[in-house]
């Protein structure tokens, strides 16, 4: 009688690879804790080799790695404790876990610092054009308002006007402290009064009391806004500023009158009663002249 053999018997006769690790450890005496301690592995690693049972998360790439440190420590083939493992494990699928690549969290870090630094530089962007509209509008509005109002005049009037007027105002300043200083104490509180209306109607005139045979009467009315300046032939500014449409001026003074104005079409003069010729100014344009009209 013979007896046959299939091939599935001699797979089973053969060595499984945890078998083959046992055997060669034991013949080397030594202990699971020593093989563990040496390749810095868990105890349970090692048990679970040597029964050749493993964990189900487990990657097989993992256990090839394992066993080849196994086997080279117990200095044995590596290929025939792989072949061995083959063999019965090689069929065996095992559904991957979804692996967290370092590069991958370092790129992610990386990202989420620059983003920190760009939030940080649009803080600091932002907050220095804040600073700055403060200070433009803290510290600039004085001085641009001083520019401004000079700029309209200078822009209204002709070069000699210009300069003219502030040689009479540089003249007129010491006569006025030197007035002011002889005052008693009372008089410049009202003298104070007296200067706050007349900027609030934006007026400075001075009127005589009564016409005289050397006093005449000078008559003017607006139609437009219009910029004046008046001397009488002493030099005695009797009216300034800008008159605004539909106001009427009526000032005193021993003529002749000298009158800039920086819109004379928008101006109707008397003098003593009688009307002023303006046809011969153009208008919008800035005029100097004086009253009576010179031939």
């Amino acid at each position: 009688m013979t007896t046959e053999y299939t091939a599935a018997d001699d797979v089973s006769n053969e060595l499984r690879a945890g078998e083959l690790l046992k055997s060669a450890r034991k013949e080397k005496g030594w202990s699971q804790k020593e093989v563990a301690s040496q390749l810095n592995l868990r105890m349970a690693l090692i048990e679970s080799m040597e029964a050749d049972q493993y964990e189900a998360n487990l990657l097989p790439t993992f256990i090839r790695g394992y066993l080849r440190s196994y086997a080279r420590l117990l200095k044995i083939p590596e290929q025939q404790v792989l072949a061995a493992y083959e063999q019965h494990h090689g069929n065996q699928t095992i559904e991957p876990r979804t692996m967290h690549s370092f590069s991958n969290r370092t790129e992610k870090e990386a990202t989420e610092s620059r983003f920190v630094l760009l939030t940080y530089l649009v803080g600091a962007l932002l907050l220095g054009l804040l600073l700055l509209w403060w200070w433009q509008t803290h510290w600039l509005t004085d001085d641009s308002a001083g520019s401004t109002t000079e700029t309209a005049i200078s822009s209204t009037l002709p070069a000699e006007a210009v300069m003219d007027t502030d040689a009479e105002s540089d003249e007129m300043e010491p006569e006025i402290a030197a007035t002011a200083a002889a005052l008693p104490v009372q008089v410049p509180s009202a003298l104070t009064a007296l200067l706050e209306v007349t900027e609030a109607n934006n007026e400075a005139e001075v009127t005589a009391a009564e016409p005289t045979a050397d006093v005449h009467q000078l008559r003017m009315a607006f139609s437009e806004d219009c910029w004046i300046d008046v001397l009488d032939a002493d030099g005695s500014r009797v009216a300034f500023g800008t008159k605004v449409a539909g106001y009427q001026l009526q000032v005193h003074g021993r003529p002749p009158f000298t009158l800039t104005l920086g819109n004379p079409s928008a101006v109707a003069i008397e003098l003593d009663g009688e009307p002023v010729d303006m046809s011969g100014f153009r208008p919008g344009r800035v005029a100097k002249f004086s009253i009576p009209l010179q031939e």
